[in-house]
């Protein structure tokens, strides 16, 4: 496998990207903000330290490592080095605390793989959730670093082409126990379950404090929906259900997945321009819509709401992270396709979650609720306790870190 993967990489990165960019200024913007990636990391890396080197795909899955690596900051005396494969996790890179030095991932190349673990040399490497990158991990072992991957689930496809990979790890922390189960029986004997940090996560973002005075004057007395990472498919059912049913009583939150201005403009358009920006500096009180034009606050604007409809749910592998209004307490209502997110069919198990298929179950779902103090009521306690209960140990990475 090793080398058909290096042949597909190179050709992936010599020949395909480089003749694709052409075309695609999205695959031109992957190339050019990873030129002169070296250079800068040979600038920037202090030799004389040992870090701790932490890589997610995107913004996603360096959200729900956040508590773990908290943890590893109070534990251990070393600076952390954050990677991201994704921009949209680089971006905000000035907003971490505990992290000291953020990059971009070069591409998994062979040669790629020796000069940044060699710059990097670190005193142990972690993978956040499906990050499995052969080079960069045939080159750790090759070190004698130390490597592990958290928050791992079990794919019978990927799992079983990764295996020989997987079977390198030092651990492989697991979010489920079936994950656990299914990858020792391929032989990967340090698969560990330890729960799923989303929930940890879910419980730190509820502790962090959002000020943002004009939002709550502007909400005042009245109910609140939020509807957060929508996509177009989404946003047709949201458009009809607030086209038939808008309440001078309820205030609308969208804020949809992409919120570049092209994406903004376009669903302004769809609701007649009748909704405020976020970003605005002062809210037009007529209009009961609030369009969230950047990235960061969602987590944040659940807190207002009184029910959170989650988007993505109609979209195979869609479905966005439907903890971050559950640990409000909100009902959460998303799309039906959500086989993929074992949090999502959990919340409908115990009736804190609802699915819907289009604009009627919506509006039906969201009426029933609104018009049910009691139901709400019940419902935050539910949800409440669904997070306290499946919070992950984290003791049980730190301790397996420090002992191996």
């Amino acid at each position: 496998m090793n080398i058909l993967y290096n042949i597909l990489i190179e050709f992936i990165d010599k020949i395909l990207l480089p003749i694709l960019s052409i075309f695609s200024k999205q695959i031109s913007r992957f190339l050019k903000v990873r030129e002169n990636i070296f250079q800068e990391i040979d600038k920037d890396i202090d030799r004389k330290k040992k870090y701790i080197w932490m890589h997610a795909a995107s913004l996603g899955e360096y959200e729900l490592a956040i508590p773990l690596i908290k943890e590893i900051k109070k534990t251990f005396d070393n600076e952390i080095i954050l990677t991201f494969f994704s921009e949209s996790g680089f971006e905000l890179k000035d907003t971490r605390h505990e992290i000291s030095k953020t990059y971009l991932l070069p591409i998994d190349s062979n040669d790629n793989a020796k000069k940044l673990v060699k710059v990097f040399n670190p005193k142990f490497a972690v993978f956040i959730k499906s990050e499995i990158w052969p080079n960069y991990i045939n080159e750790l072992k090759k070190r004698n670093i130390k490597f592990y991957i958290v928050n791992y689930v079990y794919d019978k496809y990927n799992s079983r082409l990764f295996k020989e990979i997987l079977k390198k790890y030092t651990k492989v922390f697991t979010q489920d126990k079936n994950s656990e189960r299914e990858l020792k029986k391929m032989g990967v004997d340090d698969a560990l379950y330890i729960g799923n940090l989303k929930f940890n996560r879910a419980r730190i973002q509820k502790k962090e404090k959002y000020d943002n005075k004009r939002l709550i004057n502007y909400l005042g007395d009245d109910k609140c929906i939020v509807f957060g990472s929508t996509w177009e498919k989404d946003e047709e059912i949201i458009f009809d259900y607030i086209n038939e049913e808008i309440n001078k009583n309820v205030k609308y939150i969208i804020a949809p997945h992409k919120v570049s201005d092209k994406n903004i403009s376009r669903i302004k358009s769809k609701l007649n321009n009748k909704a405020n920006l976020l970003s605005d500096n002062k809210y037009n009180a007529q209009n009961n819509i609030l369009l969230v034009d950047s990235i960061g606050v969602l987590k944040y604007l659940y807190a207002f709401s009184n029910i959170s409809y989650v988007g993505g749910g109609f979209k195979k592998k869609g479905l966005h992270n439907i903890l971050e209004p559950c640990v409000y307490g909100n009902p959460v209502i998303f799309g039906k396709h959500f086989k993929f997110s074992n949090e999502a069919k959990g919340l409908l198990k115990i009736k804190g979650g609802f699915s819907i298929q289009n604009s009627k179950q919506l509006k039906n779902t969201i009426n029933g609720l609104l018009l049910n103090a009691n139901k709400l009521k019940e419902i935050e306690i539910i949800n409440s306790k669904f997070i306290d209960d499946n919070l992950a140990s984290i003791n049980s990475i730190i301790k397996s870190m420090q002992n191996e």
